[in-house]
């Protein structure tokens, strides 16, 4: 059954990477012939962007904003927030030193990183959130140690954990359903700050807001 759930991640990186594809080469050119202007939006409807969200300065805090993606995230103090490459955005504490400088996923040597991304399915007849699916199915979590059904705020979650022994670290993914969005965070719990970095990542959890 824990298939499931890596054939559901690996499908959200490579819409990701399609994505970012095809926004790169193609939503600021024109007359190209390749996708029209309303493929195009049909495809960016699907997931928010980096665009897609406003930093807001509240109470001496900091929030992302987004309506598309009907979610406000607070992000933790004096943390980095950029646009991912395989993200809606990232964001690093100030102290983050990533593992490799070639790649901007934020796997951090020293610090903490937090991809945010979102999932917009379309809503046809019949249609039902894969995430909630799994969540509502106590047969799938029967015998699985990686997958756990818990809570983020009033809200059931996914979360998978993918360990690396050899890096002595591991990687938690959380899927969050909510109607037909879908929020998906990820956490690289990696380097010399990693447990500092799951408590920082469990008060992030709790302070988003669905709407």
């Amino acid at each position: 059954m824990k298939k499931i759930v890596l054939i559901s991640i690996l499908a959200g990186l490579i819409l990701i990477l399609l994505s970012c594809w095809i926004v790169a080469n193609y939503c600021g050119k024109k007359n190209e012939g390749v996708l029209s202007a309303s493929e195009v939006e049909e495809f960016r409807s699907r997931k928010a962007f980096f665009s897609d969200f406003t930093k807001r300065e509240e109470g001496g805090n900091v929030w992302m904003d987004s309506d598309k993606a009907k979610v406000s995230v607070k992000i933790p103090k004096d943390w980095i927030i950029y646009e991912g490459s395989f993200s809606a955005f990232s964001i690093v504490s100030k102290d983050f030193v990533p593992f490799r400088t070639d790649v901007d996923t934020p796997f951090p040597s020293k610090g903490c990183g937090i991809d945010f991304n979102v999932q917009i399915d379309k809503k046809v007849e019949g249609y039902k959130n894969f995430t909630k699916e799994t969540l509502d199915n106590p047969d799938y979590f029967k015998g699985n140690e990686e997958d756990k059904k818990g809570k983020v705020g009033q809200f059931d979650a996914l979360f998978f954990t993918a360990e690396n022994k050899a890096a002595s670290g591991r990687a938690i993914f959380v899927q969050i359903p909510n109607d037909n969005y879908t929020y998906k965070i990820n956490s690289y719990l990696f380097g010399e700050d990693k447990e500092r970095c799951e408590k920082e990542f469990d008060q992030f959890l709790n302070s988003l807001v669905l709407k």
